[in-house]
């Protein structure tokens, strides 16, 4: 309902339920994973983009959009071989312009620990794929939290 039939009243419950998982583990830093290229053109609002917002403004966190889509190709539209060959391929550390810009409010370093934000853990590929570009920038522990998991 909330993806599909684009019910956004229901973000603010995700976001309340997300507030008292990432609380529990002590996350400060959040870094939402980025919606493929022309979906809010298409949709017109990203789910997750729509959840760090309220998680920031409401609850407090800091979300560092650290991470940008190099593909437009659907991940949920292939099987779990595909997915695991696109998706080294799928993400991107954000242009150094845009990492000083996300930065530049906590005295321009990267956070110790940050955590990956996204709707759908399916094979882990995509939460494995951008802790590596997380960690390759120079963050040394990056935790993930997703509202689902599909097998």
């Amino acid at each position: 309902m909330w993806k599909k039939q684009e019910i956004r009243s229901i973000s603010i419950m995700f976001a309340k339920l997300m507030n008292e998982v990432l609380r529990s583990i002590g996350a400060e830093f959040l870094v939402p994973v980025p919606p493929r290229k022309g979906k809010l053109k298409e949709k017109g609002w990203d789910q997750i983009d729509e959840l760090c917002n309220l998680l920031e403004y409401i609850y407090g966190f800091k979300v560092l959009r650290l991470l940008e889509r190099s593909t437009s190709l659907e991940q949920k539209k292939l099987g779990r071989e595909g997915r695991l060959e696109q998706i080294g391929k799928a993400y991107a550390a954000a242009s150094r312009e845009v990492i000083k810009k996300e930065l530049k409010p906590y005295g321009m370093c990267l956070p110790d620990t940050v955590c990956l934000i996204d709707d759908v853990c399916t094979t882990g590929s995509t939460l494995e794929s951008c802790a590596r570009i997380l960690k390759e920038v120079g963050i040394p522990t990056v935790n993930a939290a997703t509202l689902f998991t599909v097998d």
